[in-house]
């Protein structure tokens, strides 16, 4: 399986956290990116990364 890279946003003056996850293909990193937005207050927004590569970004409710 693929791996795709979250770069897990808690502000704009914060490094982002990173999380490695596998996933069939970019449908399912999409999904799993925006449950990680939802069981979690803490971030603002989520860059999907694929080989150094952002392929999307979720933000939670128009924040970030």
């Amino acid at each position: 399986m693929p791996t795709y890279v979250f770069h897990m946003h808690d502000g704009a003056s914060v490094a982002p956290q990173e999380e490695a996850v596998e996933a069939t293909d970019i449908h399912q990193a999409r999904d799993l990116a925006e449950m990680r937005l939802l069981l979690s207050n803490q971030f603002t927004h989520v860059e999907v990364f694929q080989e150094g590569r952002e392929l999307l970004r979720l933000k939670r409710d128009g924040r970030g």
